[in-house]
């Protein structure tokens, strides 16, 4: 059997079972002080396109309650990114 490495887990978009405490990334409204945009923020300018979001493994759009919403451009100001 393969093995291969969970990215999704390592982005915190999984929740540890075993775990009696959820960490803030497995929470989908968590504020960006508790996110790590450097795994997501591939160039390191602080700023994430929507490129280094799909490659992250984000799907489209980005809402502005999501916590990435900071770190990217909503050109229009309606609130979402990627749409």
């Amino acid at each position: 059997m393969d093995i291969f490495d969970n990215v999704n887990e390592s982005l915190g978009l999984t929740e540890d079972d075993d775990s009696s405490e959820s960490s803030p990334s497995s929470k989908p409204n968590t504020t960006a002080e508790e996110e790590d945009v450097s795994s997501v923020d591939a160039n390191g300018n602080g700023q994430v396109t929507i490129q280094e979001a799909k490659d992250a493994g984000f799907s489209m759009p980005i809402t502005s309650d999501h916590w990435l919403y900071e770190y990217m451009q909503d050109r229009d100001g309606d609130g979402t990114v990627g749409e």
